[in-house]
């Protein structure tokens, strides 16, 4: 082989490797939950974790579950891997929630929960009803959930979607900034 051909071939195939290594890296999939916990840097760690947060009347507020909570040293905010949290209001309704990520700030009192948040109520006599968005922060003293995210709310035969959830799990209230819906009539008999 002549030292022109070698030198095209090796450029043939530094290129062919280039481009491999782009396409391959372009089309990974995203990073895992366990990564954002191994970027941060965290100096304590709890596994198999169940928080009670009560009011100050005595009244628990939040029961947070989680298998494992990490936190940097003298910090009060802690990483939460996939929280699943339990509120009960005061008309006795029972809100559960779960999502992938989720930060407690105890010095604030607030739980943040991302990617993939799921909040399901149920009370007594009344339908079930499920949220889903994507970013909830949830004020613990107040018992409110607060998002400016895209978020839908849906129960037997109705679903809402919209942007800027409100939801006063205390009182069962929601509201969205912006709502998006579809009413379809029930067709009447000829």
């Amino acid at each position: 082989m002549t030292p022109g051909r070698t030198r095209f071939w090796g450029v043939v195939l530094a290129l062919t490797a280039a481009g491999s290594y782009g396409l391959t890296r372009y089309f990974a999939p995203p990073p895992d939950i366990g990564q954002v916990f191994a970027q941060a840097r965290q100096d304590n760690e709890i596994r198999q974790v169940e928080l009670r947060v009560y009011d100050l009347t005595g009244k628990p507020n939040l029961v947070l579950i989680s298998p494992r909570i990490t936190s940097p040293r003298r910090s009060d905010e802690y990483l939460i891997a996939t929280p699943l949290f339990d509120v009960v209001s005061d008309e006795g309704a029972r809100w559960k929630g779960n999502s992938r990520v989720g930060r407690l700030d105890v010095g604030k009192n607030r739980l943040w929960l991302e990617d993939q948040v799921n909040l399901e109520g149920t009370q007594t006599g009344r339908l079930p009803i499920a949220v889903t968005t994507e970013r909830l922060e949830f004020r613990m003293d107040e018992r409110l959930a607060l998002s400016d995210e895209a978020a839908e709310i849906r129960s037997p035969g109705r679903v809402v979607r919209g942007v800027g959830l409100r939801v006063d799990l205390k009182n069962d209230r929601f509201a969205l900034k912006s709502v998006e819906g579809a009413y379809v009539p029930k067709k009447r008999g000829s």
